[in-house]
């Protein structure tokens, strides 16, 4: 199985949708975990328009309004869901694995902010996981770091740590390293910008055992605040990517003249109807190599952006950015944003 976990800080946007959708398909994923879903109940979002497809299984825990919330997706034929407990701040989902019958808890977390309330999650998490069975994952928005080099330039609760580490130690959780970015949350603009690891992926001793070579890494977060976190435990081939057409494309540069150009260039003699079929399919051969063009360029922008960004906020883990420096990072985020739904 494969495990992808995102604070998505509400569902709401069609490029939100998108972006996660891209990410299962891409991905292979096999669990989804989601946290500040701001969703009430399943009656009021389409999940399938995340996974992409009708065919999978889900719980949730709805939120307190505009906020928290948590979604758990995952693939029926992978995974056999048997029993679930539901809190305000966890969602555990319990079951089997199909290909072998292992039993594993996976844990879906969005702890709060105050660190009493999170005192009191990781004692609730301690008795389950302690009087549980089978193996064990934790994975979700944990809303506090282990150590002081985990956040950059806000304030580390010493006390908070020293909670979540304790937790970690008397349940015996594992972390596997994690590739990518080295902070998971950013907030703030300019100047102002902080930085945290408060996503993660924890697991008990026999599931890090079994996948010991198992690939954790913060992923770019494009239309979040927060990365998501990928955990791959199998290689996998994804095949060639589908051709899909989008009405958007009409507004794209020469997308209507390609099309009249080939439609007046095929001039066959011949019954109306063979006429009007040699027309249409100089047209489709003429709209795929004009789309081709169209793509590569408008990926390699998009990929520029990317790039761009990503480097940018990997410099300002290490140090502060210069203005012309932040200057192009803010400009980078804006043009991704409004390319995002490229794909």
């Amino acid at each position: 199985m494969n495990f992808l976990s995102l604070n998505i800080r509400g569902i709401g946007s069609c490029g939100k949708q998108s972006w996660v959708k891209g990410m299962l398909g891409k991905n292979n994923v096999d669990f989804l975990a989601i946290q500040e879903s701001i969703l009430v109940d399943d009656k009021s979002f389409d999940f399938s328009k995340l996974w992409g497809h009708g065919d999978f299984e889900m719980d949730m825990v709805g939120s307190m309004g505009k906020s928290g919330g948590m979604v758990s997706m995952w693939n029926h034929k992978k995974f056999k869901k048997e029993s679930a407990i539901h809190d305000r701040n966890f969602l555990i989902t319990a079951g089997k694995l199909v290909e072998d019958g292992s039993v594993i808890n996976i844990v879906n977390v969005y702890a709060p902010q105050k660190a009493v309330e999170k005192r009191g999650v990781w004692d609730r998490l301690k008795v389950l996981i302690q009087g549980g069975t089978g193996m064990w994952i934790l994975l979700g928005d944990f809303n506090t770091v282990r150590w002081k080099e985990e956040r950059k330039n806000s304030k580390f609760n010493r006390g908070m740590a020293k909670d979540f580490i304790d937790f970690i130690d008397e349940v015996s959780l594992q972390e596997f390293k994690m590739s990518g970015n080295r902070f998971t949350y950013l907030t703030g603009y300019g100047y102002d910008v902080k930085m945290s690891k408060i996503d993660r992926c924890l697991v008990c001793q026999d599931f890090f055992t079994r996948w010991s070579i198992a690939c954790l890494r913060a992923l770019p977060r494009e239309v979040s605040d927060h990365c998501p976190l990928l955990l791959t435990l199998v290689d996998s081939n994804f095949g060639a990517k589908p051709f899909k057409w989008f009405n958007s494309w009409l507004d794209k540069e020469d997308c209507e003249e390609v099309v009249i150009e080939a439609f007046h260039k095929q001039v066959d003699d011949g019954p109306s109807d063979i006429r009007i079929q040699k027309k249409l399919f100089a047209i489709r051969v003429a709209f795929r190599g004009w789309w081709k063009v169209v793509q590569e360029k408008e990926k390699e922008v998009l990929n520029l952006l990317r790039n761009e960004i990503a480097s940018s906020e990997r410099r300002m883990e290490e140090s502060s950015l210069e203005e012309e420096e932040m200057w192009v990072w803010e400009e980078s985020k804006k043009r991704g944003g409004e390319n995002v739904n490229f794909y």
